[in-house]
C-alpha cells in the first residue's frame, strides 16, 4: 500500500508486531530484576507450553509425512481420469480398501471415499479433458540452468501437454538475459505445450514496486486475453500455477492438482498448496542453509495436516476464476504468495480456503558463490519472508474489520493466529535460550531466598531436553526425503546430513528470530523493504528432485 494512503489505524498495526516483541524483551529484563520469582513461574509455563507444542508439531509432521508417502504410490492420472465415471471410481475405492495391505492405506482410502460421498457433484462436470493449466514462471536474472530444470519438469509431467499453457514471465529491466534465455527455451520446449508464451513485464508501471507479484499479474492478464480471444476457453476451466523460477514439479503434480480441483467441495473458492522441498541443490549447500530449508519444508508439512491454518506459500495453485475476481496478485507488496490468499479470503467474506496437495515441488536451498554470501543471502531471504507477515497483519485486520459478512469469531481466530505466529517467530527461540538465566543474573540477593530460582536453569534445560527427543524424528524424515547422494560426493557428506542438526539452536536464533525482529523493526520505523531476489546456484544436477519417495527409500 502506498505510504501516503495509509490510515492511522493501518500505520499503527504496522508498528504492533515490533512493539510486542520489544516490550517482551524489555519486560523480561525489568521483571527479572524486580520480581524474579514471578518471571521464574512464567518461564516454567512458557517452556512447558513449548514442550507440548513440540509434541503436537511432531505429530502433525509425521501425519503429513505418512500421507506424502502414501500418495506417492497412487496413480494420480488414473485417478483423475476415473472421475468421469464417479460411481465406478467409488466402487474401485471400496475394492482397494478391501485389498489394502496396511492400516494407513485403509484409513486414507476410507477418508477419501467419505469425503467424496459428502460432496454434491450434481451439475458438476468431472471431465479432466476440459481442464487447462496456466503455468506462470516469473524470472529475473536466473540462469538458463535454473529455468530449464523447471521447464523440463513441467514438460515431463504425465498430464496431457495440449492442456498446459506455459508462460515465462520476464522483466524488462533484465531484457538481454531474458531474451536469450527465452529464445533457447522456446526452441527446445515450444512444441511441448498448448502454448509457450514469453511476456516481458515493463519497468516503471505506476503504482507497482519491483516485485514478483507485479510480474505475475502482468503475465496473467496477457494470458487471460489469449484464453478469451484466441483459445475461447472459459475461465472456469482453468487452474493457475504460480511458480518460483526454480520450481521443479513431480511428474504427477498436474494430475493430482486436477483431481483435487475437480473433487474440491468448493473448487472456485479453494487454493491448492503442494509441499515444498529444497532438494534441487541440497547436497551442494552448507549445513546452516540446509537446516533452514528443511525447517521451511517441515513447517509447511505441519500446516498441511491442519488445513484450517494453511495459507498459500511460494509455489501454489488456484482457480483462474478467483484470481480474476480479486484482480490478480498485489503489485505493491513483497508477500504476493500469501497475500493473494488473504485477498481471496476477504473478497469471499471468509469463505475461502487452501487445501494441501500431498505431492512435492522442489526448489533451491540458499546457495551463492561464497560461503559468506550464502549466509547473508539466507538471512535476507528469511527477512523477506518475515516482512510478508508485517505486510499481512495490517492488511488483514483493517479489511476484515470493515467486512460485516465475516463472522466475528472467524475474524478473531485468523487474526490471532497470524499475530501469535509472527510474535513467536521473533521471540520464542531467544526467550527459550536466555530467559531461564535472566532471573539468576538480575535477581541479585533474591537468589539465595528461593530454591526455584536457583534450580531454574536446570528445570528449563530438562524440559527442553524432552522436546529434543522429537528432533530424532526430524532427522529421520529429512534423511528419507532428500535425494540420493551424488556419486562424486564422499560418505562424509551423508554423515554431515546428520551432524548438521547440532546447529538448530544457532539457526533458530540467527536465521529465525533475528530476521523477524529486523523486519518488524524496519516496519515500525517506516523503513520499507523492496523485493530481494534470492541468488540461485547449483553445482550438481539432481535428477527428479521432487520425486522424494523412490524405490528403496
Amino acid at each position: 500500500m502506498p505510504k501516503q494512503s495509509k490510515t492511522t489505524l493501518y500505520r499503527f498495526l504496522e508498528i504492533v508486531p515490533a512493539l510486542l516483541t520489544w516490550l517482551t524483551f524489555a519486560g523480561a529484563i525489568v521483571f527479572s530484576y524486580f520480581v524474579p520469582f514471578l518471571v521464574a513461574i512464567y518461564i516454567i509455563l512458557f517452556d512447558l507450553y513449548w514442550v507440548l507444542k513440540a509434541v503436537n508439531t511432531a505429530m502433525h509432521l509425521f501425519s503429513s509425512f505418512s500421507k506424502l508417502r502414501l500418495h506417492a504410490n497412487h496413480d494420480w492420472r488414473k485417478r483423475m481420469e476415473s472421475l468421469a465415471d464417479l460411481e465406478g471410481y467409488k466402487k474401485q475405492l471400496r475394492k482397494e480398501i478391501l485389498e489394502a495391505s496396511s492400516r494407513k492405506n485403509v484409513v486414507d482410502l476410507k477418508h477419501e471415499l467419505f469425503r467424496l460421498n459428502k460432496i454434491d457433484f450434481t451439475d458438476r462436470a468431472l471431465d479432466p479433458r476440459q481442464i487447462y493449466h496456466l503455468v506462470l514462471l516469473p524470472t529475473y536474472k536466473e540462469s538458463l540452468t535454473v529455468l530449464e530444470s523447471s521447464v523440463r519438469s513441467i514438460a515431463s509431467s504425465n498430464f496431457p501437454k495440449e492442456q498446459i499453457f506455459f508462460a515465462l514471465a520476464t522483466e524488462e529491466r533484465d531484457r538481454d538475459l531474458a531474451l536469450e534465455n527465452s529464445r533457447i527455451l522456446r526452441e527446445r520446449y515450444s512444441d511441448k505445450f498448448l502454448r509457450f508464451e514469453v511476456f516481458m513485464h515493463p519497468d516503471g508501471i505506476e503504482g507497482e514496486i519491483k516485485a514478483k507479484g507485479a510480474n505475475l499479474t502482468y503475465a496473467a492478464r496477457r494470458a487471460v486475453a489469449i484464453f478469451r480471444e484466441e483459445l475461447k476457453i472459459p475461465m472456469e476451466n482453468i487452474i493457475v500455477s504460480a511458480f518460483d523460477s526454480d520450481t521443479v514439479v513431480s511428474k504427477d503434480y498436474f494430475s493430482y492438482l486436477t483431481y483435487a480441483f475437480l473433487t474440491a467441495e468448493k473448487p472456485y473458492r479453494t487454493s491448492f498448496q503442494p509441499m515444498p522441498v529444497y532438494n534441487n541443490n541440497i547436497w551442494d549447500a552448507p549445513a546452516i542453509t540446509r537446516i533452514v530449508a528443511v525447517a521451511n519444508s517441515f513447517w509447511q508439512m505441519v500446516e498441511a495436516s491442519r488445513p484450517d491454518r494453511l495459507v498459500t506459500f511460494s509455489s501454489h495453485a488456484m482457480p483462474l476464476r478467483a484470481l480474476v475476481d480479486v484482480d490478480f496478485w498485489p503489485v505493491d507488496v513483497i508477500a504476493d504468495d500469501s497475500q493473494i490468499f488473504w485477498r481471496c479470503w476477504l473478497y469471499y467474506h471468509g469463505d475461502y480456503r487452501a487445501v494441501p496437495l500431498f505431492t512435492t515441488v522442489s526448489l533451491d536451498t540458499m546457495l551463492d558463490e561464497t560461503y559468506l554470501r550464502t549466509l547473508v543471502g539466507q538471512y535476507k531471504q528469511k527477512r523477506r519472508w518475515a516482512w510478508g507477515n508485517s505486510e499481512n497483519i495490517p492488511y488483514l485486520v483493517t479489511n476484515a474489520l470493515k467486512d460485516s459478512k465475516i463472522p466475528w469469531w472467524k475474524k478473531f481466530i485468523y487474526i490471532e493466529r497470524m499475530v501469535e505466529g509472527y510474535y513467536f517467530w521473533a521471540t520464542a527461540s531467544i526467550m527459550i535460550a536466555i530467559l531461564g538465566w535472566l532471573p539468576l543474573l538480575l535477581g541479585g540477593d533474591k537468589l539465595a531466598e528461593n530454591v526455584l530460582l536457583y534450580n531454574l536453569p536446570l528445570l528449563t534445560r530438562s524440559m527442553m531436553q524432552v522436546a529434543t527427543v522429537f528432533l530424532i524424528l526430524s532427522v529421520y524424515i529429512n534423511l528419507v526425503m532428500i535425494p540420493p547422494r551424488p556419486a562424486h560426493l564422499s560418505r562424509w557428506r551423508s554423515f554431515n546430513m546428520i551432524f548438521q542438526w547440532i546447529f538448530v539452536p544457532l539457526v533458530s536464533t540467527i536465521f529465525g528470530s533475528a530476521p523477524a525482529i529486523d523486519a518488524q523493526t524496519r516496519m515500525m520505523f517506516g523503513r520499507y523493504l523492496g523485493f530481494w531476489v534470492s541468488p540461485k546456484a547449483r553445482k550438481t544436477q539432481i535428477e527428479d528432485p521432487a520425486m522424494i519417495f523412490q524405490k528403496g527409500k
